[in-house]
C-alpha cells in the first residue's frame, strides 16, 4: 500500500477490473489513479469490495452499481480548477457539517447558493441539497418507509397493507383535511412514519473495510495480555454472552457471526421522564 502521497497500483487494478467487469469498458482504460491516503478514497475502494455482478448474466449493471460509478467520477472531479478538492470531498464535508450542527434544509440551500456566488463560476458544487443528496445517494444505506398508526398502535405493514384506518385505535392513517362542508377527508399524505433499515445490509457493510472486519472478530481474536482469565474486557467474557454461544456451537465457530444486543437503559418511550432517552 501507498503512502505518502504515492499513488497504488492496487487501487488502480481493483477499480479496473471492476469497472470492466460492471460496464464491459474497453481494454486500454486508464482509471485515475488517487493516493491511498485520502480516507474518501479509502471509503469507495472498501465499497467497491462489496458489489457482485456479473456481466454474463446481466445487460445493465444495478442501480447500486451505477450509482458507485457516479461517485468514482466525483471523487475524481476537481471542484474547479487550482484547487486540490474533490466534488465528493466538498459535498460529503458540507453534509456532514449540515448533519452535526443540524442545519435546516433551506440553510443547506442558502449556504450553497452564497459560496456558488463567491468562488468562481467554472466550479462544479451542486446547487443545492435535492442535487447533493443525489451525489451521495451511492454511499447511503436503502430503508423502508412503513406507515404507522398516529397513536402508534401498529404498523400499516405486511398483511395490514392496505388498511385506511387503525384496527385498535380507529385513527385515519393519513392526514385529514376539511372539505367545502366541514367533513374530515383523508390526503395522501400519512400521518406518521417509520423508517426501517434492513440489518443486513449493514452488516455487511460493516465487513467491507478491513479496519472494521477486524474490529468485528476483535471478540474471538484479541489477546489479553498480562490481564486475568477473570478480567472482563469484553462483553464476550459475560455469561450472557456465553450463554448464546452455548445455545447455537455451530454459529459461534465463526468468529465473523455477529451477536446483537439490546441496551434500553434509562431509554421511556412513554416519556414518564423529562427526557425520552438516556
Amino acid at each position: 500500500m501507498a503512502k505518502n502521497g504515492a499513488h497504488s497500483r492496487e487501487w488502480q487494478t481493483i477499480i479496473e477490473d471492476f469497472l470492466k467487469q460492471a460496464f464491459k469498458v474497453a481494454r486500454g482504460l486508464v482509471t485515475p489513479c488517487p493516493c491511498l491516503d485520502s480516507w474518501m478514497m479509502d471509503m469507495l475502494n472498501d465499497l467497491a469490495m462489496g458489489f457482485e455482478f456479473d456481466p454474463e448474466e446481466n445487460n445493465q449493471p444495478p442501480p447500486e452499481v451505477q450509482e458507485f460509478y457516479r461517485l468514482l467520477e466525483a471523487g475524481d472531479e476537481k471542484l474547479r480548477e487550482h484547487t486540490k478538492n474533490t466534488v465528493l470531498d466538498t459535498v460529503s464535508r458540507l453534509m456532514a457539517i449540515k448533519s452535526k450542527h443540524n442545519i435546516s434544509n433551506s440553510c443547506f440551500n442558502d449556504i450553497t447558493e452564497l459560496v456558488s456566488e463567491v468562488i468562481p463560476s467554472d466550479h462544479k458544487l451542486p446547487k443545492n441539497l435535492y442535487f447533493a443528496k443525489k451525489m451521495m445517494a451511492g454511499l447511503g444505506m436503502k430503508y423502508e418507509k412503513i406507515d404507522v398508526c398516529p397513536s402508534n398502535c401498529m404498523l400499516f405493514w405486511r398483511e395490514n397493507d392496505k388498511l385506511g384506518t387503525c384496527r385498535h385505535c380507529g385513527k385515519s392513517r393519513y392526514i385529514q383535511v376539511k372539505n367545502e362542508a366541514g367533513e374530515n377527508v383523508d390526503t395522501t399524505v400519512p400521518a406518521k412514519q417509520l423508517r426501517y433499515m434492513h440489518i443486513i445490509p449493514r452488516l455487511k457493510r460493516l465487513f467491507l473495510s478491513m479496519k472494521i472486519a477486524k474490529s468485528m472478530r476483535w471478540h474471538e481474536e484479541r489477546r489479553r495480555g498480562s490481564q486475568s482469565e477473570d478480567v472482563m474486557v469484553h462483553p464476550a467474557d459475560g455469561d450472557a454472552w456465553k450463554a448464546l454461544d452455548e445455545f447455537d456451537p455451530e454459529f459461534a465457530r465463526d468468529p465473523r457471526s455477529v451477536q446483537l444486543g439490546l441496551a434500553v437503559d434509562g431509554f421511556t418511550p412513554f416519556s414518564t421522564s423529562s427526557s425520552p432517552y438516556s
